[in-house]
């Protein structure tokens, strides 16, 4: 179920925005308060904990948009609504999950209420995600000596001090946690097929990860992991849930 928090200083607004999240939304919606200026909305907002905040932009004292002096990075999502379509942009530029006009068309209140509710789950599954990546972080890191031919002959190097490898061209290149490089003639598949596969893991078609650097995966518009030098390394769309899969297989295991 989904909890929500209703300010708007007319009466009659918070009614009916009530009636409608109760009779005329698939997904059901708990009311926690309702307030009729952002002060008070805040105080409900800190007391009650809601996923989900419908606000009306045009308050006394103070505009709806000032929630955001309160709550930098809010931990609840905000639909705004209003009679008033001019602060639809900035709104949205708020990252506002949803914008609504008064009158309330109950197929629009639906749709946001579905929209909030799928961010809702994408969001607890991306902390999912990153408290089990924690766990693999805080594992003994494991390791096996390898031996790599370059141009000059050969390096030796454990697998426990590889950080990530990338392609170049037609190179691949390893990257230690020192920041030392080994540049191999060979393509980045075939590198893969050298390193132990518990422990390295494919995130995009030109990275290879040492799992047990990954510090953070941040799942976003173009999603990456951050690694404990503070390297970003992309995740393309297609390996998202593979690295899901990998890390629960790993800690079963």
């Amino acid at each position: 179920m989904l909890t929500a928090v209703l300010i708007d200083d007319e009466d009659n607004a918070l009614n009916v925005l009530s009636q409608l999240l109760r009779d005329f939304v698939n997904i059901p919606v708990k009311v926690l308060g309702t307030a009729k200026n952002l002060r008070e909305g805040i105080k409900i907002i800190n007391s009650t904990k809601p996923d989900v905040v419908f606000l009306d932009i045009d308050l006394p004292e103070m505009s709806g948009m000032e929630i955001y002096t309160y709550f930098e990075r809010p931990d609840f999502k905000i639909i705004f609504v209003t009679a008033y379509n001019q602060y639809a942009i900035k709104a949205l530029k708020k990252s506002a999950s949803d914008y609504i006009l008064k009158p309330i068309n109950f197929l629009e209140l639906r749709e946001a209420v579905r929209k909030v509710t799928a961010e809702i789950e994408q969001d607890q599954y991306t902390k999912k995600l990153e408290d089990k990546v924690n766990l693999i972080c805080t594992a003994e890191m494991e390791g096996q000596p390898l031996m790599f031919d370059v141009t000059t002959g050969f390096v030796m190097e454990n697998t426990k001090n590889i950080e990530y490898c990338h392609a170049e061209k037609a190179y691949s290149v390893i990257v230690t946690y020192t920041g030392k490089k080994i540049i191999l003639s060979k393509s980045l598949k075939e590198l893969q097929e050298q390193l132990p596969e518990n422990q390295f893991l494919r995130t995009h078609k030109t990275y290879l990860v040492n799992i047990y650097y990954i510090r953070k995966f941040v799942r976003a518009k173009e999603s990456y992991v951050l690694l404990k030098s503070g390297t970003r390394i992309p995740v393309s769309i297609r390996n998202g849930s593979f690295i899901r899969q990998k890390i629960e297989q790993i800690l079963a295991s």
